[in-house]
């Protein structure tokens, strides 16, 4: 006979010992001490979680720290959130800010602010918000429209598209206006490398580009370009060498 997994609810302040939950629930503030395996996990107040977590869904529009890894189907940050070790997740949703030591996905959209220490590794990775990687960002598919500051060591991937930003076909005002929230020049990538096979780039600063087709767009300035097939250079872009290899 199946056993029933208790469940946690935490409303006001108070912990909790770590352990087999079927759902954890927190609106106040709240921590889990030890290693924690739930169904279910959903902040919106602050919780702790001074352990790993193995969960099915996580899902925070409050804010959530966990001290040690995360292992999850889907993980949805509308709030803030943290995990201080490598995050494993088959699909991320942040709309809020997230932070990880590293970060490994089959799916990730970022439409808020995403901050990785070290590697981020995803089958398709889509941007429209701001990130900061540390380390190599690897992705079968990597797709950023550009709505902030993007930062990366590296990019490699299969197709990479980085382009200005949704509002780039609405005109000149809403343009200014954007980029005056969103601090002047301030909605571009910078990486010191970036290679795939289908690369197409907008607003992009980087050292050196490699790829088979590459498309170098209006606002970048590129370092080096070594390409196999073909390369288009748009004519405000700044490429310094340019090689087929």
């Amino acid at each position: 006979m199946n056993e029933s997994k208790p469940s946690a609810t935490i409303a006001g302040a108070g912990k909790i010992s770590g352990g087999t939950y079927e759902r954890i629930s927190i609106s106040g503030a709240g921590k889990v001490e030890g290693d924690v395996t739930a169904e279910e996990i959903r902040i919106s107040g602050a919780g702790r979680i001074d352990g790993r977590v193995e969960a099915k869904e996580v899902e925070t529009s409050g804010s959530i720290v966990v001290t040690k890894d995360l292992v999850a189907d889907e993980l949805k940050v509308s709030g803030s959130g943290r995990v201080d070790g490598h995050a494993k997740v088959k699909e991320l949703k942040c709309s809020g800010s997230f932070h990880a030591g590293r970060l490994s996905c089959d799916y990730v959209k970022v439409s808020g602010r995403l901050r990785v220490d070290g590697d981020v590794e995803s089958e398709i990775f889509k941007a429209s918000g701001g990130f900061e990687i540390g380390g190599l960002l690897s992705a079968d598919r990597v797709e950023i429209d550009l709505g902030g500051r993007c930062q990366a060591r590296e990019i490699g991937g299969g197709k990479i598209s980085v382009t200005r930003g949704g509002w780039k076909d609405k005109g000149l005002l809403l343009d200014g206006i954007v980029r005056l929230f969103v601090g002047a020049g301030s909605a571009e990538l910078r990486a010191s490398q970036i290679e795939g096979d289908e690369i197409v780039l907008e607003e992009t600063i980087a050292d050196v580009v490699r790829g088979k087709t590459i498309e170098i767009g209006p606002g970048c300035q590129i370092g080096r370009v070594e390409y196999t097939e073909s390369l288009t250079v748009h004519p405000s872009a700044r490429v310094g060498d340019q090689a087929k290899v």
